[in-house]
């Protein structure tokens, strides 16, 4: 609920994300599976974009988790600087994308303030979130 709202008043920050990778970083696949049904739907459903931007946005974080993973320990607090990085500009090229093929009129600046927000909000919403899993949630199902 927090994260819903957390999105709804930051202009269309994602704050949904961090959750799922959280348990991505725990290995909790089954909840990582229903939990993205979820959020695709609800995120899916809230938006004015065509069906299956979400879907984009998700699958590419699952292939850029899995790939990255093996550079850096995902619980390091560098992969989560970088990664939350990635995650942004993914974000932004997944947005872009869909709003140009759309042809919506909208008036693209430059990313790098949206980016750089977005970022911040990843960074500190999943920081927060795995400090709140291992001190709170690790003993039983999220």
């Amino acid at each position: 609920m927090l994260a819903l709202w957390g999105q709804e008043v930051s202009g269309g920050f994602d704050f949904l994300t961090p959750g799922l990778l959280v348990c991505l970083q725990t290995g909790r696949w089954l909840t990582v599976g229903w939990m993205t049904v979820l959020w695709v739907l609800v995120q899916e459903g809230i938006g004015n974009l065509a069906f299956g931007v979400a879907v984009l946005f998700y699958a590419g974080m699952f292939a850029f988790f899995l790939l990255t993973k093996w550079l850096l320990e995902p619980e390091n607090p560098l992969f989560i600087l970088l990664f939350s990085l990635v995650l942004s500009v993914w974000a932004w090229v997944v947005l872009s994308g869909a709003i140009s093929f759309q042809e919506i009129g909208a008036r693209m600046h430059s990313p790098w303030p949206w980016v750089a927000k977005q970022w911040l909000a990843y960074v500190l919403f999943w920081g927060g979130m795995l400090i709140a899993y291992r001190r709170w949630g690790g003993h039983g199902r999220v």
